[in-house]
């Protein structure tokens, strides 16, 4: 699933390729991928829009449109945007499900495998319930040491699974959390309010960095992620644990261990996470 890294990357590719530009035609080719399965209104409303921003919150991207609108899309496990030809007609396959003609005469593919995502039309942000949920951005101001310390010490869960939980933290996901705390040199399995003030400064460090890090990166491409250019993400090459089970340890050449934490895989070392 795009995470904070890939999410982050989709958006300032299509920043960069559409603020300006009208859409001049729509086609949906699945309708589950319209949030509210209302072709025909979405159909009718995105024609002749503008594109004015795009920005991301969370796993989200927001653009902002002409007339008062917003489109808000949840790219969720396989969703992604390709810009450029129309993918429907230049060798693409059934994976891309809405089209949108531009006013310069490109097109802006959405592409999603398993239909998990969701496209949002909506006159108000406020009306999409992950927006009103999400926590604080761990990149933004308002992500500090002292704001994780003062959370972290009213929190009995496991590390590992409150770092994923988008209420406490926006973006982060399982590739992510289980890179922070391996280079943190944090227990998965350790309860947040367990951990030392070093462990959260170094949490804290790791995340700000890793993130960024992963973004200049252009993202991590497991499975189906793309950026807006149709290109994969690099950072898989700087993975040090995820998925590597069994494989030794970048660190101490002890071998990576996987268990399962509220129902998601979690790889890390037990020598040298503690």
């Amino acid at each position: 699933m795009p995470e904070l890294p890939e999410v982050e990357t989709m958006a300032r590719g299509l920043r960069r390729k559409i603020t300006g530009l009208t859409v001049e035609e729509v086609r949906v080719f699945d309708r589950r991928v319209i949030a509210d399965f209302d072709t025909g209104r979405f159909v009718r409303e995105m024609t002749g829009a503008a594109f004015r921003a795009v920005e991301r919150r969370g796993k989200g991207i927001i653009i902002t449109l002409d007339r008062g609108k917003y489109l808000f899309v949840q790219v969720k496990m396989t969703g992604y945007f390709v810009y450029g030809p129309d993918l429907r007609e230049n060798g693409g396959s059934g994976e891309t499900k809405v089209i949108f003609r531009l006013s310069n005469g490109d097109f802006l593919n959405y592409n999603d495998q398993r239909l998990f995502g969701w496209l949002y039309l909506v006159d108000r942000l406020e009306d999409i319930p992950y927006l009103t949920t999400i926590g604080p951005e761990p990149l933004g101001k308002d992500f500090s040491v002292a704001w994780l310390t003062r959370e972290l010490k009213k929190r009995s869960s496991p590390i590992k699974p409150l770092l994923m939980n988008q209420q406490f933290i926006a973006g982060i996901g399982n590739i992510y959390a289980s890179e922070i705390l391996f280079s943190a040199k944090v227990n998965p399995k350790k309860r947040a309010r367990q951990l030392t003030l070093r462990q959260i400064e170094d949490v804290h460090r790791h995340t700000v960095s890793i993130l960024e890090e992963s973004i200049r990166l252009r993202g991590t491409s497991m499975r189906n992620y793309r950026d807006a250019q149709g290109r994969k993400g690099r950072f898989m090459d700087r993975i040090r644990v995820y998925g590597k089970q069994d494989e030794d340890c970048p660190e101490c050449s002890q071998p990576i261990i996987r268990i399962v934490q509220a129902q998601r895989s979690t790889f890390y070392c037990k020598h040298c996470q503690k």
